[in-house]
């Protein structure tokens, strides 16, 4: 998993009613490797189980500290992936008229011919799937809604742990992700038995994410990008897809 807290932004189906309605994740024969909140995990994926234990946390995160998500910060989620949408969108029809002129040019040699013509199939398979026409049905419509929610709220989980725990902020996909204070509070919960990792083999790589350095990309120590990252949700700022 490359970006473990994107996914579990995205999984947005497994909520936290479904996820941990029993006693145990995971098969009844799957051997038993970690146990959080009252709940055994039982799976041969450490991915997974990191997966389960930082989402039952953050559940009850949100729970005690009243985090909740309104339709009108959904509404505003929505329509800001829609005026990205629509930047694109002009943006390859754009590029598909610029090709189009050049590939009318008898200059052109056969290579660069076969280049643009490719580019020019991606786009409009691109459109294709995407749709060219903008309409939406009221499945997607639901379905942006839901990733919205999703969205925000864990947006407004980073920024509750952010000012708690305070630290170094890295880039993700799904926006700013205040690393330090994830692990700081993850360090915390384990010390007060809220999860223990019962399979000590998978002790590397459900740490790995939050202790190896390497593999993030870090907003500069003290920079301004890194004290306004979470004082203005990345979707509602002027160029939001810039933000990411």
């Amino acid at each position: 998993m490359k970006a473990f807290l994107l996914a579990a932004v995205l999984a947005i189906s497994l909520t936290g009613a479904d996820l941990y309605a029993g006693e145990a994740y995971g098969q009844p024969d799957a051997p038993l490797v970690a146990e959080v909140l009252g709940t055994e995990i039982r799976t041969s994926d450490p991915e997974e189980m990191q997966y389960v234990v930082l989402g039952r946390l953050t559940d009850q995160y949100a729970a005690d500290n009243r985090i909740t998500v309104q339709q009108d910060e959904i509404d505003a989620y929505v329509a800001s992936m829609d005026r990205i949408a629509e930047q694109d969108r002009k943006e390859r029809e754009a590029r598909r008229t610029e090709i189009a002129g050049k590939l009318a040019s008898q200059t052109m040699t056969s290579a660069e011919r076969e280049s643009l013509s490719s580019e020019l199939a991606t786009l409009n398979e691109l459109d294709a799937m995407l749709g060219a026409s903008g309409e939406i049905s009221a499945e997607e419509q639901a379905a942006r809604r839901e990733i919205g929610a999703a969205v925000v709220r864990r947006w407004k989980i980073n920024q509750a742990l952010n000012r708690q725990y305070g630290g170094r902020v890295i880039f993700q996909q799904g926006g700013p992700e205040p690393l330090d204070a994830y692990r700081q509070f993850l360090e915390e919960q384990q010390g007060k038995g809220a999860f223990s990792i019962l399979d000590k083999s998978f002790e590397p790589a459900f740490w790995r994410y939050f202790k190896n350095d390497s593999i993030h990309s870090f907003y500069p120590s003290g920079s301004a990008e890194a004290a306004r990252a979470f004082e203005t949700p990345w979707w509602l700022m002027d160029n939001p897809d810039e933000a990411r």
